[in-house]
């Protein structure tokens, strides 16, 4: 009987060791899977983020504050403050140019947008003159014509520009309302339509010797596209298609004897 007793004791104690041996395998292994999983072994195609170097090192680009003017050489740099002054001349000129064509009959234009070697010229061949002093002449001449007959107050010039950058020229178009002090002079009012354009010097703002280029960003050639007075091209003599041959003589002749405006 106790021998029988002895063999249940030792069987229940095998059974009891077998049993926690099972559990601890059990629970290393749950371990082992758990670890596996918050720490998943890093794959070829995609590599953990520590050890990119996105985030590691600053990335600038083209164009961005890092990368400034500063960084440039000095031919680039040169290149770029010449577009900077360009662009600022462009401006100037096209501010001007929006308050003169208002105010033709009232007042002399700003001819400091004007390079000293300034060219005027017609798309029909007809005008053509350089040089500022008879650019100013020219256009002397016409505003105190005009403003002899036509009321500066009551007449009305309108004008719409626009930027060229690849060929750096401003385009103008215009049109104007010329109305007459006194009507029984011209007999009616006069529409004048036109296009201009205005090209700009690029010459480098300062030469080799380092001398400051005073014409650099200035206008140098100014051309008509387009001139119609009442729907018909303007032709010479070009003072009568305004009815001013009476009031002009011969000026109106030496004007289309020197190729002006």
């Amino acid at each position: 009987m106790r021998t029988l007793s002895l063999l249940v004791a030792i069987a229940a104690a095998s059974i009891s060791d077998q049993n926690n041996n099972m559990v601890a395998a059990l629970s290393t292994i749950s371990k082992s899977s758990s670890s596996r999983i918050r720490n998943p072994p890093p794959s070829p195609l995609f590599p953990l983020l520590e050890s990119s170097t996105v985030e590691k090192e600053h990335i600038s680009l083209p164009g961005s504050s890092d990368n400034n003017s500063n960084n440039l050489s000095p031919f680039l740099q040169e290149m770029v403050d010449e577009q900077r002054e360009l662009q600022m001349n462009v401006g100037k000129a096209m501010d001007t140019l929006r308050k003169d064509y208002p105010d033709f009959l009232s007042r002399t234009p700003d001819y400091s947008l004007y390079h000293e070697n300034i060219s005027l010229k017609a798309s029909d061949g007809q005008i053509q003159l350089s040089k500022l002093t008879s650019y100013k002449k020219a256009l002397g001449l016409v505003r105190s014509a005009l403003s002899l007959v036509y009321d500066a107050d009551r007449s009305i010039i309108q004008s719409r520009m626009v930027y060229d950058p690849t060929r750096t020229e401003l385009r103008v178009s215009y049109n104007a309302m010329l109305v007459p002090k006194i009507m029984g002079v011209t007999g009616r009012t006069v529409h004048v339509d036109g296009i201009s354009i205005y090209a700009f010097d690029l010459s480098a703002s300062v030469d080799r010797e380092g001398k400051k280029n005073e014409g650099a960003g200035k206008i140098r050639e100014h051309r008509i596209e387009k001139l119609l007075v009442n729907g018909a091209a303007l032709q010479p003599p070009y003072f009568n298609n305004f009815g001013l041959e009476a009031l002009v003589g011969q000026r109106s002749g030496a004007l289309v004897g020197a190729g002006a405006w």
